[in-house]
């Protein structure tokens, strides 16, 4: 009998795979050890690839699967029959509204209107830009009689100059009342741009609705600033959080049933996403609007967190 310690005797060694599977672990793994490298054109490349990965996620996620759930489009936009978009120029409902204007486009019962308070005459071109809107609201579905655009003297196209807020209530009183308007959209108080007109367009409906009695729900168009909105797809990670656990239950969970209640509690914001057939009915209508049509709008199109969704909150 051999007198070797068993220690001493050789075992053959276990297989090994071949290479392990690229799961997200191993991703963050690898992109650990090239931070520890200081390899940063690594680490740019795969820090740009996984938000570029969970930014078409939450789209696909948003604009089909989840794109009519009440906890992310409340009731309160999903029962409105007469919505009305209220801008401060021309092409601000493809830059800026598309997302929310095109939002049940083909729901037979929804109308939809747009009041534009100015003309975009500011170099001179307002009754060309008129022509150019009716043409852009045939293309998003809106009739021709709802798609007003005014020329008012207190109302013009001016990057310096603050609209009177009592002229704006009064203009869209009447219209309220005369299209029996039971939803508002428009700017927020930065004005998306952060342009004076817009952002007196926000003030304008907001005293409207601290005026009259009974108003219709009145949601705003939320502001990020300037890298937010040029982040594309990308933004929505940023702008999902607010709303992570509403995407969390509405994704493990059926609707709640008091969902056709006006007074359900999700009705406080909104976020809507479009999918990739209805962008494309925003660009061909910004494609009327032939005198804004430049390269930088070219570029806007693709890169603006705008033209793919809209993030709204309820106006108190």
């Amino acid at each position: 009998m051999s007198g070797r310690h068993p220690a001493s005797l050789s075992y053959p060694s276990p297989l090994k795979s071949s290479a392990p599977m690229a799961t997200p672990l191993h991703v963050l793994k690898r992109l650990a050890r090239q931070t520890r490298r200081r390899d940063w054109r690594w680490v740019l490349a795969y820090s740009a690839l996984i938000l570029l990965s969970a930014g078409l996620f939450l789209y696909l996620l948003l604009a089909y699967y989840l794109a009519n759930d009440p906890r992310l489009v409340p009731g309160t936009i999903q029962q409105a029959r007469n919505i009305l978009l209220v801008t401060a120029h021309p092409d601000d409902e493809t830059l800026f509204f598309s997302p929310t204007i095109l939002y049940g486009r083909d729901d037979p019962a929804v109308t939809r209107a747009l009041l534009v308070l100015s003309t975009g005459d500011y170099n001179g071109l307002g009754d060309v830009r008129r022509g150019e809107i009716e043409h852009s609201c045939a293309k998003l579905g809106i009739p021709a009689e709802r798609c007003v655009v005014l020329e008012h003297g207190a109302l013009q196209d001016n990057p310096k100059k603050w609209w009177r807020e009592d002229v704006i209530q009064d203009i869209v009183a009447h219209y309220v009342e005369m299209w029996k308007v039971d939803l508002i959209f428009t700017f927020d108080n930065g004005g998306v741009s952060g342009h004076i007109n817009h952002r007196a367009v926000s003030a304008g409906v907001l005293k409207y609705t601290e005026t009259y009695a009974h108003p219709p729900p009145v949601y705003a168009l939320t502001s990020v600033f300037l890298l937010r909105k040029y982040s594309s797809l990308v933004d929505l990670i940023l702008t999902s959080i607010p709303f992570s656990w509403r995407i969390f239950k509405a994704v493990w969970t059926a609707p709640p049933e008091h969902v056709t209640s006006r007074l359900d509690r999700y009705c406080d914001k909104a976020l809507l996403v479009s999918p990739w057939r209805t962008y494309l009915v925003a660009r061909e209508a910004f494609g009327q609007h032939v005198t804004q049509y430049s390269w930088d709008r070219v570029l806007y199109l693709v890169v603006s967190r705008y033209m793919w969704f809209n993030d709204l909150y309820r106006l108190a």
